[in-house]
């Protein structure tokens, strides 16, 4: 037998073992995690590909410092405010990780540099106010308000970056830093890199302590069920090392991992201490024939059993390697190793452990009780029909919710900041529109601009909570509020704009000269619903569409591009991937079992649990108000792939039971049997799932209470499903599957 050289040094086998885990688990430190909501795109999809495309010309990826003044605009806020980011980007090269800042502050400097009248055109901030305020004249509302709240007690400044910039050590060595240095006023660093960082450093800073707090957990419930600390010592030890292997090996792997992966932490926990429980309640149960016989006879039972489950909960969590979100599909490739750490740490460390430190206590946990659930089938039908019927009913009322906000905890103070500025600015949205013209000159000319100025008076009239703002507004208020009549008019302006503009605004040539064939068209949108997210985005592209023909087959003008266009299409492909993942989980599941039992109705019968959560998922996302995002998505392979172990060991040990049994005395066992160990392992996973909660991050919380619930209901849907099914005609079906 394979595991003789195991059973014969019991000793050496966990040093071994434990010696292989510390080398792994010491790679769990370079774990890659990253709540970027572009991450979860497709690279093929259209957002992405107009993203990367503006990319290519203009550095569009940026943080913000959030201002508080008496006055925005006097002397010595504006003052700071270009001290601060002079000190953020002292070089004119982004050697420096920034490319660029902007504020209301430089851009009064700016245009002050080029200012018309000469004895103005000083290449700093005025030291009069009313110098300050005539320069501040010369930018566009429609940009000025971008830079300033309309009380002038806030304003931004923005620090551009390149997307792959190293944003952890501009962040430490100096966002930080010189925004806790103020005197004149407060800033406080936020934005979305800035929220995306945040939120890796709240999860790291929490992590260990729930790890503790869910182990110490788990080590009491264990003890609860045994009343003894070396059965709940052995029964926790297997999850401790699947947890260091898997997130050792996470760490090995170059890829990048969303937040929802720490679920791996309490899952890990409750199939870890479901595997052990099986593996040890059975040795207790036959230890009376001596403790290497009873492992023995464990492992080539209920061993089997573990590994029927490890194989059906590894292909459930398959079907999520499959999604086309990259970070999904790393979750899922993570649980599926998770799963087979689980296993291998269980096979390996309990004959092992129960060898070299049999239990002193043995309490055989068996609940007799529920052998009467069998007289009570046809009232099980019933309820679990009407349950269905309703949980049916509640589908049109399932919320569809993923916007980057939703992934970010909500007492950060980057996140509240975030809030106030997106109250007070009507932005935090913010996405681009590219505009290329066939002619190398094509922004010159006056009839293009005409186009483009109609076109954002419709966007900022016609689009609720929207604003649009271009180049073309900072050449019309450099001519009384109108585009120049001719080309050489506008030449001669946009050649004499304040250089901040021109960096917006503008590409380069590989000299460094400045080109007219392309632009931008910045478009701001507030933190909002995803309904009106999605109407207002609809109703952009609409317009840009319109003009796209109007300009002419040489020009085009782009769709929208940016953050609310990434979160409405991505949450055109939440359904598809939800509906996806569920199809490929079920079909892969059922066709495990099908080989394994070699039994249709064993396999079919083994199904009906899961299909029934699945049924019942809508009611639960209602019931408990939580929507499906781009978190709670990845439920229901979750449920399959964990859920389908509460009936297979049940269905198994039926199995087991019919060869020397009547039917109806199978079940009778298996319920009484096994019911405890379940109800352990659904304890375990509750009480260890828990301490999530203690991270204060909205949608890891979500996501728990969403696979806590369901599995809790899946142990009871097999328990009750199964007592019915397995004893119809008092247990001849099973008498017949011998």
């Amino acid at each position: 037998m394979q595991y003789d050289l195991l059973l014969r040094r019991p000793k050496i086998t966990i040093f071994l073992f434990t010696v292989i885990t510390l080398v792994i688990s010491s790679q769990a430190i370079n774990i890659v995690i990253t709540s970027d909501i572009e991450v979860y795109m497709p690279e093929k999809q259209p957002s992405v590909i107009l993203l990367n495309q503006i990319r290519n010309d203009w550095p569009i990826d940026s943080l913000m410092i959030y201002i508080e003044a008496d006055n925005i605009t006097d002397i010595s806020s504006l003052k700071e405010m270009e001290s601060m980011e002079m000190a953020i980007n002292p070089t004119p090269d982004d050697s420096d990780q920034v490319v660029y800042t902007s504020s209301i502050a430089s851009l009064v400097r700016d245009i002050s540099a080029n200012f018309p009248i000469s004895i103005l055109r000083k290449d700093e901030i005025p030291n009069n106010q009313f110098y300050v305020n005539l320069l501040m004249s010369q930018i566009p509302d429609e940009i000025k308000y971008q830079m300033i709240s309309h009380d002038y007690k806030n304003g931004i400044i923005i620090v551009t970056t390149h997307k792959d910039a190293d944003v952890d050590t501009l962040l430490q060595d100096k966002v930080y830093p010189i925004s806790s240095s103020t005197t004149n006023t407060k800033a406080y660093p936020t934005g979305m890199i800035t929220l995306y960082k945040e939120t890796i450093y709240w999860i790291m800073d929490r992590i260990y302590m729930v790890a503790i707090i869910s182990f110490a957990t788990l080590y009491l419930i264990m003890y609860a069920f045994h009343r003894d600390l070396k059965t709940s010592f052995i029964a926790i030890i297997p999850v401790l090392y699947s947890v260091g292997l898997t997130f050792g090996t996470m760490g090995m792997m170059p890829v990048e991992f969303a937040p929802t992966v720490i679920a791996v932490l309490p899952l890990l926990g409750a199939l870890g201490i479901s595997y052990s429980l099986h593996m040890i309640n059975y040795f207790i149960e036959v230890m009376r024939k001596g403790k290497e016989k009873a492992v023995k006879k464990m492992i080539g039972t209920t061993g089997r059993a573990v590994f029927l489950s490890a194989i059906t909960t590894v292909v459930g969590f398959a079907s999520l390697i499959t999604s086309e979100m990259p970070p999904i599909a790393n979750m899922g490739l993570a649980f599926v190793i998770g799963v087979l750490y689980a296993f291998i740490s269980t096979m390996i460390l309990i004959p092992a452990l129960l060898l070299a430190f049999p239990p002193e206590k043995s309490v055989e946990l068996k609940w007799s009780s529920l052998a009467n659930l069998t007289r009570h089938r046809k009232q099980i039908f019933l309820v679990l029909f009407a349950i269905s019927i309703l949980s049916l009913a509640a589908i049109p009322h399932v919320s569809t919710k993923t916007s980057v906000w939703e992934m970010m905890p909500h007492k950060m103070n980057s996140y509240q900041k975030m809030m106030e500025y997106s109250g007070k600015f009507n932005a935090g949205q913010s996405g681009v529109i590219l505009v290329n013209t066939s002619s190398p000159e094509g922004l010159l000319e006056p009839d293009f601009l005409e186009k483009l100025d109609e076109m954002e008076r419709i966007i900022n009239t016609g689009v609720e909570n929207t604003s649009a703002y271009s180049i073309v507004d900072v050449i019309k208020r450099m001519n009384a509020g109108r585009v120049p009549r001719t080309r050489e008019d506008v030449k001669r302006i946009v050649d004499n704009l304040p250089e901040q503009y021109k960096v917006m605004m503008l590409t380069k040539d590989e000299k460094g000269k400045y080109l007219y064939n392309k632009t931008l068209i910045y478009v701001e949108m507030p933190i909002m619903p995803l309904d009106k997210t999605k109407r207002e985005v609809a109703a952009v592209n609409q317009i840009t569409s319109q003009y796209n023909d109007d300009v002419g087959v040489n020009n085009n003008i782009s769709q929208l591009a940016g953050l609310a266009a990434i979160t409405v299409e991505l949450n055109h492909l939440l359904m598809d991937q939800q509906l996806r993942f569920m199809f490929i989980s079920l079909i892969l599941v059922y066709l495990c079992l099908l080989l394994v039992f070699r039994s249709f109705r064993y396999a079919s019968f083994t199904m009906v649990p899961i299909i029934l959560l699945l049924v019942w998922q809508p009611g639960i996302f209602v019931l408990l108000g939580i929507p499906l995002n781009i978190s709670t998505m990845t439920v229901s392979s979750i449920v399959i792939g964990v859920g389908i172990d509460f009936a297979v060991h049940i269905t198994e040990r039926v199995r087991e039971e019919v060869k020397t049994s009547s039917g109806l005395r199978a079940i009778k066992i298996a319920l009484s049997r096994k019911t405890p160990s379940l109800v352990e392992a659904t304890v375990a996973l509750v009480g260890g799932g828990l301490s999530i909660f203690l991270m204060d991050y909205e949608m890891i919380s979500q996501f728990i209470t969403m696979v806590l619930v369901m599995l809790v209901i899946a142990c009871l849907a097999s328990v009750l499903t199964l007592a019915s099914f397995y004893s119809i005609r008092n247990g001849k079906l099973l008498e017949e599957l011998r």
